[in-house]
């Protein structure tokens, strides 16, 4: 079985340079490789960790998935889903669920990025308690 190197989650866009702006706006994310039909982000420290924000018509696109997505959502745990939360709202993102503790541990957020992809953003609650 091969080791994983990386972990990369690729997003359909109808538009990729606001994907982009709107993933390194709210997640701090570093824009790692452009193109024309891509563009890559990472998690400074982290770039084991990797988002693809795929242009949906761009012929690269697998053809299986071209459109929109359905039934999956990204998830980032960042160091504080209060403040995070407040960054989408000052880009107007929506807020789809504002922070809750949930039951396993996790105080988390919803909101949609400007593609309309539902995004989980979660922090520990314990750590929110410190």
């Amino acid at each position: 079985m091969s080791a994983i190197e990386r972990v990369l989650y690729n997003i359909l866009s109808s538009d990729i340079g606001r994907s982009a702006s709107f993933y390194r706006q709210l997640g701090n994310f570093e824009q790692i490789y452009t193109s024309d039909w891509y563009i890559v982000l990472a998690v400074p420290d982290h770039v084991g960790f990797q988002l693809g924000i795929i242009a949906a018509d761009s012929e690269y696109t697998p053809a299986e998935v071209r459109g929109r997505p359905a039934g999956g959502y990204l998830t980032l745990v960042v160091d504080d889903v209060h403040a995070a939360v407040e960054r989408a709202r000052a880009m107007q993102a929506e807020i789809i669920r504002e922070p809750v503790a949930l039951g396993y541990g996790q105080t988390q957020a919803l909101v949609r990025d400007p593609d309309g992809n539902v995004v989980d953003i979660s922090t520990p609650t314990e750590k929110l308690a410190r």
